[in-house]
């Protein structure tokens, strides 16, 4: 008899730490990513085309980005897993 209502029990925990995890996963992917003081100084671009040409006249291997905290795009020299330019 016990386990018998223990088992909603068990359920509703479950739901509400499935909702629990749900929120927090909002909350950070809501958090800006990049450093205020990252942003602020370096170059700003007004659009991804902009950035691009800009990555694709440098040196070194760059890719652009759009900035969550200006909402224009930067350019990284991190490219660890991530999709690089087509060589020039």
């Amino acid at each position: 008899m016990v386990m018998a209502q223990s088992a909603p029990l068990v359920q509703e925990s479950a739901k509400r730490m499935a909702s629990r995890d749900a929120e927090i996963r909002n909350a950070v992917a809501k958090m800006p990513r990049t450093r205020l003081s990252v942003c602020q100084r370096k170059q700003r671009f007004a659009s991804e085309a902009e950035a691009l040409a800009a990555a694709l006249a440098a040196s070194i291997d760059l890719r652009a980005y759009a900035c969550d905290r200006c909402g224009r795009y930067h350019l990284t020299s991190r490219l660890k897993g991530k999709r690089r330019l087509p060589p020039s």
